[in-house]
């Protein structure tokens, strides 16, 4: 729809254009194109664009859309299901005894007289030559380092902790039992003797120090001078005779008796085992398949097919034309001659 308002807007406007065109030729010819209606810029003659607006008329087309129900055809398939009787035919494998005549080989031990190789010695006399190893002694004088132990005696200072037994006096304290009669102490005779029986007689402890005397030990540094045998080391060198043997090499010649081995081929009976082919029957089982037939029920499925009708809604467009007014711009030429144009002036330029 935007295209075809903007192909109309633009078919106006060169129409327009078209015409203000023609309406400046005409007016060239009568006004602009004369010398008399042209004066040089100087003068102040001169032309100018005007722009009017003029109503053009003009079709749209527009599209409504239209919806409408139609009937249709829908084909449907249901499926249905039933139980039908089928043969069917499978196969049982059977085991059979069949009587089969195959080779075997047996092991059959044969004499029989071959060559053998015998290896046997022979002894040869063989001159060798060899090196032989002569000690030799010598005596030697050596070099030695000897260490020698000195010993000094020297007075150390040793310090050493004695025990010694001291005696302590300490001090105790013993209670006795001290009877006491009305108010009196009677001693621990009894109350009888002292108060003759006539008073109550109660008793009281009585704590009464008294002294021992214990023994402690008791550790004390004592220094000593005590005289330690030390012993230093010395290095003396020593010279004495060593007896070196040293080792020769000499070549002797001796005969050495040589054992060699030769091979000799000899006939000799060997036991050999021999396969030969037997023929034996054996009964050898095999798998035969025997057909059976059986009736099962199989379910089926069978498709039926129906048409149905129903509606459907269909949207369709519908063209409609209507008349629309717009304002078009409209650009014309026109001169502006605020003095008289002088009789040389030349032709205006709008002239055509």
């Amino acid at each position: 729809m935007k295209m075809w308002v903007g192909a109309l807007t633009v078919l106006s406007l060169l129409a327009v254009a078209d015409a203000a065109s023609a309406g400046c030729r005409k007016r060239s010819s009568a006004a602009c194109c004369a010398p008399a209606c042209y004066a040089p810029a100087s003068a102040g003659c001169g032309y100018t664009y005007v722009t009017t607006y003029q109503a053009v008329s003009r079709q749209v087309c527009e599209y409504t859309p239209v919806t409408t129900y139609q009937e249709v055809n829908e084909t449907v398939v249901t499926p249905v299901r039933k139980v039908v009787p089928q043969t069917q035919t499978y196969y049982e494998t059977v085991t059979v005894n069949v009587p089969v005549t195959q080779t075997v080989y047996q092991c059959v031990p044969e004499t029989r007289t071959v060559q053998v190789a015998v290896c046997r010695p022979v002894t040869t006399t063989v001159n060798q030559t060899y090196q032989v190893c002569v000690p030799v002694s010598r005596v030697v004088a050596q070099q030695y380092q000897v260490c020698v132990p000195q010993y000094k005696t020297v007075n150390q200072t040793v310090n050493s902790v004695v025990y010694e037994r001291v005696p302590v006096v300490q001090t105790a304290y013993r209670t006795t039992c001290v009877p006491v009669c009305g108010g009196v102490s009677a001693g621990c005779g009894g109350c009888g003797s002292a108060c003759g029986g006539c008073a109550p007689v109660t008793y009281q402890q009585v704590c009464t120090p008294y002294t021992y005397t214990t023994y402690q030990c008791v550790a004390r540094n004592v220094s000593q001078v005590v005289p330690v045998t030390v012993c230093s080391y010395s290095y003396q060198t020593r010279t004495q005779n060593v007896t070196v043997v040293e080792n020769t090499y000499r070549t002797e010649t001796r005969a050495v008796p040589v054992t060699t081995y030769q091979t000799s081929y000899v006939n000799q009976p060997v036991t050999v085992n021999v396969m030969r082919a037997v023929q034996q029957t054996v009964n050898v089982p095999q798998c035969k398949l025997v057909a059976r037939t059986r009736t099962v029920n199989v379910e089926t499925c069978e498709y039926q097919t129906s048409i149905r009708k129903h509606k459907v809604p269909v949207t369709t467009y519908q063209a409609h034309y209507r008349t629309v007014t717009q304002q078009v711009p409209v650009v014309t030429c026109v001169p502006v001659a605020p003095a008289p144009c002088a009789p040389v002036c030349a032709p205006a330029p709008c002239c055509y």
